[in-house]
């Protein structure tokens, strides 16, 4: 790794010298080099995708300034010196800062920055050679000593990638442009770099489109890339069954429907409030959700078309399901009880949900990636995966509901009680009931599925491993809360109190195994990263329920203490 930084420090020529910053070049259309076919983690994709990928893994975001992704990817390889001075290594951990030497309170760093402090080279080269440095963190992000997750670690891990990645982007050992002579469809595909030394007719027409980039004629380069696709094209084994799955996933890329369906959500959440008192309000509450809704949908029909399996495989996929899946329970539930608090609260939770994943794609990987082996049964995704997380949605509703009757309590603690917020809590109370029998019907389906399919996948129907724990903890807590109210033992207070509060064993089983246990049988959901953001709004929501318990006692002892 050491080796390979000097190799790269010496071809950027690192000698700190002013160099102008890297610009977009005006005027220029790019629809051909975002097709361009490039085979990429497991798939062929467009080069579009494989350059936004790329862009999230070194600086953290999947656009850089005002350059299109593929544009900059081009604009790397041609410009190494001036990229290199630009800041686009990001580092999220402020113990990594003091760690390397580096600007405490910076989070973007320039790769020259990063050449320059030996503590990185140093670093860099214990994390390559499996945790021999002086701090015994391994490639895995685990400390060699205590065998636990070490959060600098991990990021450490993340940066020296992140300069891996941008070592291989100018030097071309990432960009696979040259498909194989035969009909093999998997097999690999030929870099820039190798092809540089056994030259082919995609290098040749890729190393002209770069030079007309390099002398910034625009016209050339738009005819040079247009070339290189043709070529690429009529080289890729049976490129014809994979042709509209390039262009759809290029059309979803810069679409973005679930950031213009959230933006829809949120406005839509806002105008219901005021929907049951004027015309207009309504009729815009009405067309936003339908429109969110549309573009919801369209976004996972298309994601599901380009991965050829339900997206719900990660974090970021069943955050859109989950979402989804939230408003679908609403719409059931508004054909009977047209509330328009019902509707408000089932857009809001939706817009809030899919802002969350849009707006960490370091946590929530939006990338679209092959699916692990223990997941390749589209069968078993759809009716286990599907009808679990499906139950998260009913859950989310409930608790969505349960905070605004809890909200009705504070104002009969207030001003007393009265028929009018009476019915209000009934209604709302009532609601959420059926969200909470839809919701543990799926999981409990959801649940024994799971145990079907790990006997067919592991061999054992159970076996407690973290995932089903928690499931089954969510799905007995649900069941009590039920049989609770039933039974008379749950009354109108309690429902929602203890609905908010079981929402929590839901983030657990959703969030919780992955990101913070990360132990489990279930390891092809892991990551890090987001517990403080989840930690807030557990603290926030136990805070509500206790404040709100707090007064509801109060507001209950006055006329007793009075009578």
């Amino acid at each position: 790794m050491k080796t390979g930084l000097i190799v790269l420090v010496t071809l950027l020529g690192f000698n700190l010298s002013a160099h102008g910053a890297p610009a977009p070049l005006q005027g220029t259309r790019l629809n051909d080099l975002r097709l361009l076919p490039v085979q990429s983690g497991g798939r062929v994709k467009p080069f579009d995708e494989f350059a936004r990928e790329t862009l999230l893994a070194i600086t953290g975001s999947r656009t850089y300034g005002s350059f299109d992704p593929s544009e900059a990817m081009v604009s790397m390889m041609v410009d190494p010196k001036g990229w290199a001075d630009e800041r686009i290594i990001r580092i999220s951990v402020p113990e990594v800062n003091q760690q390397l030497l580096l600007e405490p309170g910076r989070k973007m760093f320039s790769p020259n920055e990063l050449f320059a402090s030996n503590a990185f080279l140093q670093y860099a080269e214990g994390i390559r050679s499996g945790g021999k440095s002086a701090e015994q963190v391994t490639g895995t992000g685990i400390n060699a000593v205590s065998g636990k997750k070490d959060p600098r670690g991990e990021e450490l891990r993340r940066v020296v990638d992140r300069v891996e990645r941008f070592q291989a982007i100018v030097t071309g050992a990432v960009w696979t442009l040259t498909p194989p002579a035969g009909s093999d469809t998997d097999a690999p595909w030929k870099t820039f770099a190798e092809g540089m030394v056994n030259s082919s007719p995609q290098v040749q027409a890729a190393g002209s489109m770069l030079k007309c980039y390099l002398e910034r004629q625009s016209d050339c380069f738009q005819e040079k890339a247009a070339a290189l696709r043709d070529s690429v094209e009529k080289s890729v084994p049976g490129f014809s069954a994979i042709e509209t799955k390039l262009k759809a996933e290029v059309w979803y890329n810069r679409l973005r429907p679930f950031l213009q369906a959230m933006i829809f959500y949120l406005f839509a959440g806002l105008f219901w409030l005021f929907a049951s008192r004027h015309a207009f309000p309504r009729m815009m509450a009405k067309f936003l959700t339908f429109s969110a809704v549309f573009l919801h949908v369209l976004g996972f029909a298309l994601r599901s078309y380009v991965a050829e399996r339900p997206p719900v495989t990660n974090m970021y996929e069943s955050i859109i399901w989950v979402s989804l899946g939230v408003m679908v329970f609403s719409f059931l539930l508004y054909r009977r009880n047209r509330q328009v608090v019902l509707m408000s609260t089932a857009c809001l939770l939706a817009g809030f949900s899919l802002f969350a994943g849009d707006a960490a794609p370091l946590v929530m990987d939006p990338t679209i990636r092959p699916l692990v082996p223990v997941l390749r049964s589209n069968y078993w995704l759809t009716i286990h995966v599907l009808t679990i997380t499906l139950s998260y949605g009913a859950f989310m509703l409930a608790m969505g509901i349960s905070n605004v009757s809890l909200f009705q309590f504070v104002k009969i603690a207030r001003s007393g009680d009265s028929p009018e917020l009476s019915q209000r809590v009934a209604s709302l109370n009532q609601l959420s009931y059926r969200a909470l029998m839809f919701g543990t019907v799926l999981l409990a389906a959801g649940t024994i599925l799971g145990g079907v399919w790990a006997d067919y996948s592991w061999g054992r129907f159970w076996g407690w491993d973290p995932k089903e724990v928690w499931a089954l903890i969510a799905l007995l807590a649900y069941m009590a809360v039920l049989h609770g109210r039933y039974a008379g033992w749950v009354g109108r207070f309690a429902l929602p109190l203890w609905t908010v509060i079981c929402f929590s064993t839901v983030v657990m089983a959703w969030y919780g195994v992955n990101f913070v246990l990360g132990a489990g049988l279930h390891s092809y959901g892991f990551s890090t990263g987001g517990q403080a953001f989840v930690a807030c709004f557990l603290l926030a929501q136990t805070v509500f329920c206790l404040v709100v318990a707090w007064v509801h006692k109060r507001g209950v002892a006055a006329p007793a203490a009075g009578a």
